[in-house]
């Protein structure tokens, strides 16, 4: 129990930090989303301000360079300090002039204004004449410094137009840096990370706690049960026995007594009714009939209650009476037993209790269950005395009238006596109903053979 409560916590634990992490990963993700569309907003708003501030000088130029008359790599002085100045101050980091088919014309990055660049969607798109803008995030894993996104950039581009219907005669690009950016939305989503886990760890705790307290509860309750349950057993096993000593008491004394007298009376009535006949005196009605009617029932109560060949001769005699006399009461029953083992193997405080269970068993079956046969088998397998009663018919009761047991009649209802008696006695109960309601019983004891 304790290995397994361990591996449940262990497991939850591991569940629960893989649940917070995937959803750290899902906000970041989700974040990550927001940020590049906000940031691509922001950015072609800057880019269309930027764009508005030169777009006389920057169609002019290019103008020019289209009709030859300029060259392309000879930028007019005073547009190239503007636009560097458009580069001063602000959230952008360089500015990028393209011919209309995407030629690299000037650029106030050093290192790409020579360099000859792979066009991507958004300048592809802004050749064909709408703005767009491309995110490029870039991010390297450094234990010391963490998330390092350096060499993440924005960048969109703009088509130049002398008029807002006029054909594209160049493209403006901005860049700027989202390092910064993408480096605190990492520390924000690991502040959220250890946040959550540390929230989570102290939720798991408490639960831990609850159930450790749960548990103590539980364990003390079931203790209380299981106290009370073994002194309820030992009360009803004392109950048994205590009852059984009563019957017994009661049968002797009905067979010794009561019978005896009885005897006694008969004996001297039937001298004295000699005595009266050797005299020819007048007779009068004989009293012997019916004392001996008397001395048969005063013993049949007395068997009823304990048969004395129970002590007398031993459990397989009693049960073999027992059997003859039960189907000469219910002669549509008949009985099918089987015993394979001796007398001897039998313990003698299990004599009793076997002998009730089967007397109740038929009983019941008898009352409740329209069957035309009773199986009994009693055995001695694997140390142990097993005992099956069952009562299915040998013929289709339907067809021969009767009507089958009611399917809604629990087994372990009807027989709660036999369940009792071997639960008390030692012993291990079972029941099956098949189907069409016929129930087979099964008790086992373990005993060592003699």
């Amino acid at each position: 129990m304790f290995k397994l409560q361990r591996f449940y916590s262990w497991t939850s634990f591991i569940v629960i930090f893989i649940a917070a992490a995937l959803l750290t990963l899902f906000y970041r993700q989700v974040t990550m989303n927001w940020i590049e569309h906000l940031a691509k907003t922001n950015h072609q708003a800057v880019a269309t301000t930027a764009l508005n501030a030169v777009n006389a000088e920057l169609t002019s130029y290019l103008n020019a360079v289209q009709n030859q008359q300029a060259d392309p790599a000879a930028i007019p002085p005073r547009l190239a300090e503007k636009i560097h100045r458009l580069t001063q101050g602000t959230t952008v980091d360089d500015i990028d002039i393209y011919d209309r088919k995407g030629n690299l014309l000037y650029s106030t990055h050093a290192d790409t204004k020579d360099a000859s660049l792979q066009p991507d969607s958004s300048l592809m798109a802004a050749a064909s004449g709408n703005m767009d803008s491309s995110m490029l995030a870039h991010e390297d894993f450094n234990w010391g410094n963490g998330v390092d996104a350096t060499g993440s950039l924005i960048m969109t581009h703009v088509p130049i137009r002398q008029s807002q219907d006029a054909p594209v005669i160049g493209i403006f690009g901005i860049q700027s840096d989202m390092g910064h950016v993408i480096e605190e939305s990492n520390r924000v989503m690991l502040q959220i990370l250890i946040g959550g886990e540390f929230i989570l760890a102290v939720l798991y705790a408490i639960l831990v706690f609850v159930v450790r307290h749960a548990k103590k509860i539980i364990d003390s309750q079931q203790k209380t049960i299981r106290d009370r349950t073994a002194s309820l057993e030992i009360l009803s096993r004392r109950l048994l026995e205590s009852e059984e000593l009563r019957k017994k008491k009661i049968a002797t004394d009905l067979h010794e007594g009561l019978a005896q007298t009885l005897s006694a009376l008969k004996i001297n009535v039937e001298s004295n009714e000699l005595k009266v006949m050797a005299a020819n005196a007048p007779q009068q009605p004989s009293l012997v009939p019916v004392l001996q009617q008397a001395i048969q029932e005063v013993r049949s109560i007395a068997t009823e209650l304990r048969p004395s060949s129970l002590d007398d001769l031993g459990l397989l005699p009693t049960l073999n009476w027992f059997c003859r006399e039960f189907e000469y009461l219910h002669p549509d029953i008949q009985i099918q037993r089987e015993i394979s083992l001796s007398e001897g193997m039998i313990p003698s405080h299990l004599k009793i209790e076997i002998y009730r269970i089967i007397e109740t068993a038929f009983k019941n079956i008898a009352k409740y269950s329209n069957t035309d046969r009773i199986q009994f088998i009693m055995h001695w397998a694997d140390d142990m005395i097993h005992l099956v009663i069952g009562d299915r018919p040998s013929v289709d009761l339907a067809d021969a009238g009767y009507k089958q047991l009611d399917q809604g009649a629990e087994p372990q209802f009807r027989f709660a006596e036999v369940k009792e008696r071997t639960s008390l006695s030692g012993g291990a109960f079972s029941t099956s109903q098949e189907r069409e309601g016929w129930v087979t019983l099964r008790s086992s004891w373990a005993c060592a053979a003699n």
